[in-house]
């Protein structure tokens, strides 16, 4: 298994200066300063109004069966980084909080970069400067309007995954003693399985990764390496049967098919994986977002990130091996980019499949990581260029601050708008709980007089259901509400008829679908406080309704609101 093959740095020139033992740390200290500047602003004061999903599983039952997402095999692993978060607070005495999602989204974010570091300068010794580009944009990679977003927490989960495993197998294709080679490969199983099973995205790119990496670093085609190849494939192959069952086989009905684009014509698909492409990299076209902060306040943050990058730059540029622009290792360089560019495209062939390919929620996330190498790899080439070599370090590094300050502007723009939904909808919520500290079990919880400008439940009564049952956790409790001129909010799914309230089958199960009129504690919002109200609204009914008996007060339980309510909404 160790085979004859020449280790990866003899194929690629090695660095005529020692790469120091610090340049790992500064770069690792560089990410977290980046990211408390543009994370920590808003990590206390940002939450979660909606996909709380998991974060409800977690509050129903202290099972480690949370760590599974038992719904859909193919993202078993789904919802390990939820529950994590979960069990974190409760380990912090934060039970219910979501700052401590905020923390593991962070501890996430920040690995990636680290982790790409690590990759690009394993493929490129001695070329210091462009690993910490690589990673210092990623962290600023922000095409997607839902960076920061804690829905979006299991997406960084599998980035990480991703990473590792590409580590991995890159290990694995040195020549190494067969023991080390078995370990590595079964390891390298797993983690695949860990990232394949979370989200599908990442498909495509593992599936060309030993093809790329054989690519860059040319170890041979000994029998190590077709053995290592042919067994990365074995998880690949097992989540295409997987999917091939459920999708064609068993012709599976659900929240995936309902995403899917109408169009697969040929045109039709390259134009939307040739739009998805170029926004990636267009750095200065991504999507502004309004928030609460003035422009002098973002600028601020943003040249902080600048200043962090610049520092950086110019300490690992000490290790910075002086000849890596030298003619052979440009050319070594354009083929890192040729790989970028393939795993690029490959970042979205899963989008595509949506028929919101084009709109960058969720669908630019992936690309971060083969973006930062494009474009650091750019950086470095543009650099290549410039007359006089002792200065082409720092030259690299200024080429990236455009991309770092727009970047920076535009992730602390994400996290703006993010607290600016939580901050529409933890009001309304903390007025619930203030107001209502507890309900009986079989409550049917009926809000009144919502904005419909400024919706707290962001458009949707799934989002409203779920909210109230994590306001009162451990309670079996339904909602519906209505706006200010008494028309529904989108998507009711309960409805009253005479004195029953029943399930109309539409949109996702409620926990209760039949309930006497008796049942129904009826609210008015309103900016002082959350009203109890006397008699149902005739609105409320779907036509002619016996509003009696009702008695609200009936069912309000008494005593203080849950300890997660208190952590989550700030109820007294």
């Amino acid at each position: 298994m160790t085979g004859t093959s020449s280790s990866i740095t003899a194929r690629w020139p090695r660095a005529t200066t020692t790469a120091g033992p610090l340049t790992p740390a500064l770069a690792a200290i560089a990410y977290g300063l980046i990211l408390l500047l543009v994370w920590a602003p808003f990590a206390r004061t940002s939450g979660m109004g909606w996909e709380t999903y998991y974060t409800i599983v977690s509050e129903d039952s202290g099972s480690w069966t949370n760590f599974l997402y038992l719904p859909d095999p193919l993202r078993i692993h789904a919802s390990e980084v939820y529950e994590l978060a979960y069990r974190l607070g409760e380990l912090l005495g934060m039970r219910g909080s979501f700052f401590p999602y905020q923390l593991v989204y962070a501890g996430l974010w920040w690995l990636r970069s680290v982790l790409v570091f690590l990759l690009v300068r394993r493929l490129a010794p001695g070329a210091t400067i462009l690993a910490l580009t690589a990673g210092a944009i990623l962290m600023v990679h922000a095409p997607d309007v839902l960076l920061g977003w804690l829905g979006q927490l299991h997406q960084f989960a599998y980035f990480v995954w991703l990473l590792i495993a590409l580590h991995l197998l890159l290990s694995c294709l040195q020549p190494l003693k067969t023991t080390r080679v078995v370990a590595y490969v079964a390891l390298t199983g797993l983690v695949e399985y860990l990232c394949l099973w979370t989200y599908e995205g990442p498909l495509f790119i593992m599936a060309a990764a030993p093809v790329v990496l054989i690519f860059l670093v040319r170890p041979g085609l000994a029998r190590r390496v077709l053995v290592v190849s042919a067994v990365w494939y074995v998880p690949i192959a097992v989540y295409l049967y997987q999917t091939f069952q459920k999708y064609l086989v068993v012709s599976a009905s659900g929240y995936q098919q309902s995403l899917m684009r109408q169009s697969f014509t040929p045109g039709a698909i390259l134009g939307d994986w040739l739009f998805n492409v170029r926004y990636s990299l267009s750095f200065w076209a991504w999507v502004p977002q309004d928030g609460d902060l003035r422009p002098g306040q973002i600028a601020a943050l943003s040249v902080g990130v600048v200043a962090v990058f610049l520092a950086a730059g110019f300490a690992v540029s000490r290790w910075n091996d002086p000849d890596w622009l030298s003619p052979v290792r440009v050319k070594r360089l354009w083929s890192l980019l040729a790989a970028g560019v393939v795993l690029l495209f490959l970042s979205f062939p899963a989008q595509l499949m949506l028929a919101a390919a084009r709109e960058p929620r969720r669908t630019q996330l992936l690309s971060g990581i083969a973006a930062s190498i494009v474009l650091g790899t750019l950086c470095s080439l543009l650099a290549a260029a410039f007359p006089k070599p002792r200065l082409r370090q720092l030259c690299a590094v200024a080429i990236a601050v455009p991309i770092v300050f727009i970047g920076a502007w535009r992730t602390i723009e994400r996290q703006d708008a993010h607290r600016v939904e939580w901050n529409i909808h933890w009001p309304a919520m903390q007025r619930l709980v203030r107001s209502i500290p507890r309900v009986r079990d079989d409550t049917v919880v009926v809000m009144t007089n919502v904005p419909k400008s400024r919706d707290p439940f962001y458009g949707s009564h799934f989002w409203f259901d779920n909210a109230l049952r994590l306001a009162y956790p451990r309670t079996r409790v339904a909602g519906i509400y209505f706006y200010e001129d008494g028309s529904p909010g989108p998507g009711m799914n309960l409805r009253l008829h005479e004195r029953q309230w029943s399930y109309t089958n539409e949109g996702v199960t409620p926990l209760i679908t039949s309930a006497d009129v008796g049942q129904t504690l009826a609210l008015r919002d309103d900016p002082a406080g959350v009203q109890v109200l006397a008699e149902i609204p005739a609105f409320v009914c779907s036509d002619a309704c016996a509003r009696q008996p009702y008695e609200p007060r009936a069912r309000i339980q008494a005593g203080p609101p849950a300890i997660e309510a208190r952590h989550r909404y700030g109820g007294s």
